[in-house]
Parts: C-alpha cells; sequence; structure tokens
C-alpha cells in the first residue's frame, strides 16, 4: 500500500490521483449518494435572497392638541434593513417633544409604562426594554434622528411616542412586515 501512495521520482500524483488511490473519492460519491437518498443534495444550493432595503421618513404630525404620526400604517419586508428618519414637525417654541419606537405585539402599555417609570433623565425611555425592537431619541420640534434596523418577522408590530400622555393621545402606528 505504501508504495502505492508514495510516488517513484518520475512520475507526478495529483490530488484527484492521491484522493482515488485512498478511496476517499469513492467516500464522497457514497456520502452524497447516501444524501440524496435521504432527500438532500450533493449539490450546493443558493441561499435565499436578501430582502431589499427600505428607508421610511416618518414625521410627527401634531395638530391642536392631537398627537399623531403622519403615516400611521408602514410595510417592510420581514429581515429587511430599514432605515427610518424620525421628524418632529412641531414648532421647536412649542418645546414639545417626540420619538418613534416600535415595539413587540401585545407589549404597548407595558413599554409605555416601563418607559415613564424610566423618566425624563432617561430620555423616556428604558433602553434595555426587551419588548423594544427599535427606537430613536427623543427629539425637540424641528429637529431629526434616523435609525437603521432589521426588520422583525411576519407580523403587525405597533410604533409609538412614549413621551408621557403621547401614545394615549393617539401617537401610534402599525409596522406591518411579510
Amino acid at each position: 500500500m505504501l508504495n502505492r501512495l508514495t510516488p517513484s521520482l518520475t512520475q507526478t500524483v495529483t490530488r484527484r490521483g492521491f484522493l482515488k488511490t485512498t478511496g476517499i473519492v469513492a467516500s464522497v460519491a457514497a456520502s452524497g449518494a447516501l444524501l440524496a437518498a435521504c432527500g438532500g443534495s450533493s449539490t450546493p444550493t443558493s441561499a435565499p435572497a436578501a430582502a431589499a432595503p427600505v428607508s421610511f421618513e416618518e414625521d410627527s404630525a401634531a395638530g391642536a392638541g392631537e398627537f399623531k404620526y403622519s403615516n400611521p400604517a408602514l410595510e417592510a419586508p420581514a429581515g429587511a434593513p430599514v432605515t427610518l428618519k424620525f421628524n418632529n414637525k412641531t414648532d421647536a417654541a412649542a418645546a414639545v417633544l417626540h420619538n418613534w419606537v416600535l415595539v413587540k405585539a401585545g407589549t404597548e402599555d407595558s413599554v409605555v409604562n416601563n418607559s415613564t417609570a424610566a423618566g425624563e433623565a432617561a430620555g423616556w425611555i428604558k433602553a434595555d426594554d426587551p419588548n423594544i425592537i427599535a427606537y430613536t431619541k427623543l427629539i425637540k420640534g424641528g429637529e431629526s434622528d434616523t435609525i437603521t434596523f432589521t426588520a422583525p418577522a411576519a407580523g403587525a408590530y405597533t410604533y409609538l411616542c412614549t413621551f408621557p400622555g403621547h401614545y394615549a393621545g393617539g401617537m401610534k402606528g402599525t409596522l406591518t412586515t411579510k
């Protein structure tokens, strides 16, 4: 066997020749057949295409004592990279602060309560809340903040403002991912 594996000075053994001699090629071919027989494939398959990036520009649209977002409904492919630019369109002199916070379904009240408990010093956001998917900082009228995040799994998610009273006043919307 050693003589079959050790070439003479005049004989060159190719990698394939070495693998054939040692039986590795047959072993690889057999495992491919076994994989195919089990419903697998011995040929590589391409990975699913990544979702195209999505960009949104969202504004606060406060009117006479009313707090709301300019877009109450947004859509994005699940898993897509999302860039959101949030603009606080309120008058800077009015000193009305807003943020944009995306939360897991059914956790809106919990997130708002936790953010209220975090207080003004924390920007009315509990940053380590596990129910928050993404959020902008709290911004003054005339300011903007841009964030990038990955759209969550397919479903409907609420975005809201955690400044005290704004969510209860109607400052919320829905991001639907498909």
